[in-house]
């Protein structure tokens, strides 16, 4: 094989941040500055069958989320993904398998709270993608006078 390889992407980690699964990589060292990434993953319903991520094709940015992509947020899933340049193209990288349901790190809520009387109305939204907002999520909520230590929980 007498043609150019290009650096392969380093530190390739899927990651589970705010409740979206992201493969995130850094640059080979000596990549040049056009490179562009692809991405693929396999679930391990089905090892060796790696799946296209359309919109993680020849893509500059150094991350890719994976959360709506992946087909059973139940089950293990891993990633890969090699730099293109041009007609050359460095090797796969693969990512550890991380579960969805088992790994995800949640996020941290965005409270508003109105207060009118004496009724206090406290609203929470979190940043959920479309596809796993079906999911049954619970919520505690501790409220407490301002310098007490008396939190109660709702």
């Amino acid at each position: 094989s007498g043609h150019v390889q290009l650096p392969a992407p380093q530190n390739v980690t899927l990651l589970s941040k705010d409740f979206d699964m992201i493969l995130t990589w850094t640059p080979g060292e000596g990549s040049p500055p056009d490179v562009t990434y692809t991405v693929r993953y396999e679930s391990q319903e089905r090892i060796d069958k790696w799946i296209k991520v359309p919109h993680c094709k020849n893509i500059r940015s150094t991350s890719c989320n994976l959360t709506c992509v992946l087909p059973n947020l139940f089950v293990k899933a891993r990633a890969r993904v090699k730099a293109v340049s041009g007609r050359f193209q460095s090797p796969w990288v693969e990512s550890q398998f991380k579960e969805y349901h088992l790994d995800v790190e949640l996020a941290p809520p965005v409270l508003n709270m109105n207060v009118k009387e004496n009724v206090i109305h406290v609203n929470a939204s979190f940043p959920l993608a479309t596809c796993v907002e079906r999911f049954s999520w619970m919520y505690d909520l501790n409220l407490w006078e301002a310098g007490s230590e008396d939190k109660v929980s709702k």
